[in-house]
């Protein structure tokens, strides 16, 4: 994740020195907590209050040209305001009607998880008859899942049929703070249902990102 802005609106944010072991590998950008007293990525499926997002590169090795890469501090920005911004989810859709889109990767968000938040079509199948462009968006004005057929459904505003195979940018609504953390603890994925340390405060449309800020916080912020 990068760094943003706050939510005030500033665009500096705390950066301070935390202890860690000399053998922990964590990427600049990951999302990390404090793990009896060190900093540790934060797990991908974790409720721990996070301390923040790393801002350097440790990889728990010796390097001639950086000390500091298996020294025993790194650099966190631990602002609790502070908004990051990360690689929105994508799901691939099974199919659609003029006003719907569906798909079963999702596993079982409940109903209305998504309402309020942004299909944006990103490619189109091999075999699609889609005929809305690339980049059209389309807000997400209810959201419900059918245990039986294990099928997420999207409804949206009117247009062309989505097919499968077509790829969709998904953002989450204001406030929406489950599923996981990527496997690199950068990203939000859309692999599991469950409540994470982090919500969804905004969305770039241009860039394909949303933007992400703590909803527990081992310095404050808690709901």
């Amino acid at each position: 994740m990068k760094f943003y802005q706050k939510a005030d609106g500033g665009v500096l944010a705390s950066t301070r020195e935390y202890d860690i072991a000399k053998t922990t590998e964590i990427k600049c950008g990951q999302v990390v907590v404090l793990t009896e007293g060190l900093v540790a990525a934060a797990a991908a499926n974790g409720t721990t209050r996070i301390l923040g997002v790393a801002a350097e590169d440790h990889s728990g090795a010796a390097d001639a040209l950086n000390p500091r890469s298996n020294g025993t501090k790194i650099l966190v920005i631990d602002a609790p305001d502070a908004i990051f911004r990360c690689k929105a989810p994508i799901m691939t859709a099974t199919g659609g009607s003029a006003t719907t889109v569906t798909a079963n990767t999702l596993a079982a968000f409940s109903n209305d998880d998504f309402n309020g938040g942004y299909l944006l079509l990103v490619e189109k199948g091999a075999s699609s008859t889609n005929t809305d462009p690339i980049g059209t968006i389309k807000r997400i004005t209810d959201y419900s899942y059918n245990s039986t057929g294990t099928v997420s459904t999207f409804t949206v505003a009117s247009g062309a049929t989505a097919a499968e195979g077509d790829k969709f940018v998904v953002f989450p609504p204001i406030g929406f703070a489950k599923g996981n953390l990527s496997s690199t603890r950068d990203a939000l994925v859309l692999t599991a249902t469950a409540g994470i340390p982090l919500k969804v405060v905004g969305r770039i449309e241009e860039t394909q990102e949303i933007c992400m800020m703590a909803n527990t916080h081992l310095l404050g912020v808690e709901e």
